[in-house]
């Protein structure tokens, strides 16, 4: 499959140089040129936006920032997947070993209300899991009517392989970016984050 290169995102390439994010990598940030052109590389954002009406309240910045950001979690999101199809694991199934894993829930409701589920959507999923000998249901040693889960040896195995080649996966399109681009990226998605956070 093909990547939207990851240094696509709020880099001067994309943007005039004037901009804010523009200035802020300025100093480190060289734009990719194609050498048959001798012009900055473009991508499907940069024509979606050429083609945009006037609309009251949109800024072509933040469109641009936005729409990259989405389409760059869609990307990563279906590499994901191709991933745990590897390993004959669903995204939702996924997410129950990932937390079992972290030792963050250990009975089905605590995971219902985790991964926001329905107790019957979460028992399908731990039944297969089972099934699959991934995780096992144990008694409550405090509550003989209720159990606990927890990963079998192979659940363990499977999660750590799954999660070790999809790491594989994103740094190879995060190598696009230099190691400090990298990390003026990260500062820059945090503060977007943070505005997400506040109260």
């Amino acid at each position: 499959m093909s990547f939207l290169p990851i240094s696509s995102i709020l880099t001067s390439r994309y943007y005039g140089s004037g901009s804010l994010m523009s200035s802020y990598l300025e100093s480190s940030y060289t734009a990719t040129v194609n050498p048959a052109t001798k012009t900055p590389e473009r991508d499907k954002i940069d024509a979606f936006l050429e083609r945009l009406e006037d609309i009251p309240g949109l800024d072509p910045e933040v469109e641009g920032i936005v729409d990259r950001i989405c389409s760059l979690q869609r990307r990563f999101r279906v590499a994901h997947e191709e991933t745990l199809r590897e390993w004959d694991l669903n995204w939702g199934e996924w997410r129950v070993l990932t937390s079992l894993h972290h030792g963050r829930t250990h009975s089905p409701s605590e995971l219902c209300e985790e991964l926001e589920l329905s107790s019957g959507a979460m028992t399908n999923r731990l039944d297969r899991l089972e099934e699959a000998g991934l995780i096992r249901r144990v008694p409550d040693p405090h509550d003989r009517r209720a159990v606990k889960l927890e990963l079998t040896a192979d659940g363990e195995r499977v999660w750590t392989e799954s999660a070790s080649a999809q790491a594989r996966k994103e740094a190879l399109v995060a190598s696009a970016l230099t190691p400090r681009e990298q990390t003026q990226l990260n500062s820059l998605l945090r503060k977007l984050m943070l505005e997400f956070e506040r109260p």
